[in-house]
């Protein structure tokens, strides 16, 4: 549920790319009591008019007249695109614009936003949002509620623009938290990267096995319920946080050699221990 009564630092504020996040950005901020003016540019232009209609967005706009127009920025599009926009961007924005950003790397646009001087502007920010819906028809107002989101600043002193992003999250219902760039990496390199290629491993496993996928039952198909995805996607994963998925990957597979022999030795013992350590760090 989002906030009426959090005031926020922007009377407008421009999101390129209306999706899933930046679609529900926008729906959240048209929901508070007292909303500002919501510029968005879209790659969609069916999702742009929809949002148009609904009086999500008060006005189209394009990625550039965005940054020269308003007081908070939001790049809802892959960190690679909003690396791009740092480079191209910067002579655009408002003397006072705070710039912020969706994705799930940040070591690369940390960097390149202090290279550049952009200690501030620029803010990351990484919503951890789970729901596998796509696109501006799938957003909504309520899709952060509650909802931890990483902050990673370029610069951690108080009084920089940090606590205004953090102020847009707030707002929308989340939690937000500050963390360093090169920990926040490798933090999603284990907890969302590592689920999914373990998804896909047991899916291709599953799927060399000959059973069709509708005889599933609950627990496999939970397990395998983030199998699969975009090779566009891992492509821009692999450049920006290959180095960091080795380790998850060993780990992985370790865990399951131990398994592997635990099983062929019949060994329950080593089992038990393995479920038992599982267990304990899975309880809150």
């Amino acid at each position: 549920m989002t906030n009426s009564a959090s005031p926020l630092p922007f009377r407008r504020v421009g999101i390129v790319g209306l999706g899933l996040v930046g679609g529900s950005i926008a729906r959240g901020l048209s929901a508070l009591g007292s909303p500002p003016e919501i510029l968005a540019s879209a790659t969609d232009e069916g999702e742009l008019e929809r949002a148009l209609a609904e009086g999500v967005v008060q006005r189209p706009s394009t990625p550039e007249r965005i940054a020269a127009t308003a007081d908070l920025v939001v790049y809802a599009t892959t960190p690679r695109a909003t690396l791009g926009y740092l480079e191209t961007h910067g002579d655009l924005w408002r003397r006072h614009a705070v710039v912020t950003d969706v994705g799930g790397a940040k070591r690369a646009l940390v960097r390149r936003a202090r290279e550049l001087g952009l200690r501030e502007r620029y803010v990351g920010a990484d919503p951890v949002v789970h729901d596998p819906a796509r696109g501006y028809d799938a957003a909504r107002a309520d899709l952060f509620g509650g909802t931890r989101v990483w902050i990673t600043p370029v610069d951690e002193r108080e009084g920089t623009p940090a606590q205004a992003v953090e102020s847009l999250w707030r707002a929308l219902g989340a939690q937000p938290m500050r963390v360093d760039a090169e920990r926040h990496d490798r933090l999603v390199a284990w907890t969302a990267y590592l689920p999914r290629l373990a998804a896909t491993a047991l899916g291709a496993a599953l799927a060399a096995s000959g059973f069709d996928a509708d005889a599933l039952e609950g627990a496999a198909r939970d397990a395998t319920e983030q199998a699969g995805g975009s090779a566009a996607s891992w492509e821009e994963i692999l450049a920006s946080s290959g180095d960091l998925l080795e380790d998850p990957l060993m780990a992985l597979e370790g865990s399951l050699g131990q398994l592997l022999d635990a099983v062929r030795a019949r060994d329950l013992q080593a089992i038990a221990r393995l479920l038992d350590g599982a267990g304990e760090w899975r309880r809150p």
